[in-house]
């Protein structure tokens, strides 16, 4: 009995140490330059790392200034400001897991920049200029959205509209931020590739690529989650979020996307009680729409943004 025990005893330690291991690396601050031709060339950019360093590049060229914010939690939040020539309205762009705005948006930056918006480049917590230990999958960005949507109501006032705009993770975070008291300015939602929860794409990535079980792994991760980052994986979903908003909705996807599936778009937009529009571009990987179908892309962005400016 004694043995059998132990032996559990031993199981629990390997499940548990397994799972700090996999949300400390998950989740966990990183030191390396997102915008480094090597960090590109091995991430989902890496069919069009000459194009997003080019984009990069443009962006890097452009006066900006940089503003901070205090979160919910006590951290100082970091932005750039890129002004327009005759602003109509202000785009905040958030940007997806272990990112920056600057990659992430460093091609569609020039296009909504020529429609006539400012661009806030927001840091999400735990990422280049921001503080934080942990990204939290949404969860607690979706609040650092709110912050950040205030922020500029205040510094703008109540004749500019505000559009809330994601990528990966980021468009989680501001699907989740859809329904939380917000200013009467923000107008919409611009959210490409999304995922449904945290705990959905766990899941989607222990299965698929590391070939993981999700039980009971997926329990010692989320124990951490909520000891090291304060979060529960299942403790809000954009699925739930955009049922109980009332702001119109752009969701774009990639068919080809494996990292984050086009099924996780889809059952949002099935879930909006709202305006809601959705476009997939079939031969698009994650995030890439708008480098492989520009024309599809910009067309459906023109629209639901100008249909939604007054």
């Amino acid at each position: 009995m004694a043995t059998v025990l132990w032996i559990l005893l031993g199981l629990a330690a390997l499940l548990l140490a397994a799972g700090l291991i996999i949300t400390a690396a998950a989740l966990g601050r990183r030191g390396d330059d997102p915008l480094s031709p090597g960090a590109i060339a091995g991430s989902c950019w890496s069919k069009h790392s000459q194009q997003v360093l080019a984009g990069a590049a443009w962006l890097a060229r452009q006066p900006t200034e940089e503003v901070t914010v205090t979160s919910f939690d006590g951290l100082q939040l970091f932005a750039r400001l890129l002004p327009a020539e005759r602003c109509r309205g202000v785009l905040l762009l958030f940007h997806g897991y272990h990112s920056a705005a600057q990659v992430d948006f460093s091609c569609a930056a020039q296009f909504y920049h020529e429609l006539g918006f400012d661009l806030l480049l927001v840091d999400q917590r735990a990422h280049g200029h921001s503080q934080g230990r942990f990204l939290t999958l949404g969860v607690r960005e979706r609040r650092d959205c709110q912050t950040w949507a205030e922020f500029c109501h205040r510094r703008y006032g109540d004749g500019m509209p505000l559009f809330l705009a994601g990528l990966s993770m980021g468009a989680t975070t501001v699907l989740m931020a859809s329904d939380l008291p917000l200013p009467p300015t923000v107008r919409g939602v611009l959210a490409d590739c999304g995922f449904t929860s945290p705990r959905d794409i766990l899941c989607h990535l222990l299965r698929t690529r590391y070939h993981l079980p999700t039980y009971p792994l997926l329990w010692a991760v989320g124990l951490w989650c909520r000891v090291l980052a304060g979060f529960g994986l299942s403790e809000c979903s954009t699925v739930d979020s955009v049922a109980r908003t009332g702001l119109p909705i752009q969701l774009i996807h990639g068919g080809a996307d494996w990292f984050v599936p086009c099924e996780m778009s889809r059952r949002a937009a099935e879930a909006c009680t709202g305006e809601c529009h959705l476009l997939v571009v079939p031969e698009a990987g994650h995030g890439a729409s708008f480098l492989v179908d520009r024309p599809a892309y910009m067309a459906a962005v023109r629209s639901f943004l100008e249909s939604h400016l007054l």
